[in-house]
């Protein structure tokens, strides 16, 4: 599959999933199940951080979901 030229600074999933590469990777999960957990808890924490926001809430993205909510 070919990837267009989006440096990853642009693409805003790729910078989530770098967070949590950056908190989650690193250590030996003996099952699945515990690696899955521990990337949750690195995705709530970060939620609660106000960090997704940060990563991904660019304000032309915030003002074109309030469109659409409102």
């Amino acid at each position: 599959m070919e990837r267009g030229g989006c440096p990853t600074l642009l693409n805003l999933v790729e910078r989530v999933f770098a967070e949590v590469r950056w908190l989650a990777e690193g250590r030996r999960y003996e099952r699945i199940e515990a690696k899955k957990t521990a990337v949750e808890a690195v995705l709530r924490r970060l939620e609660a951080e106000g960090k997704v926001s940060s990563l991904v809430g660019w304000r032309y993205i915030r003002q074109a979901l309030n469109a659409l909510l409102s």
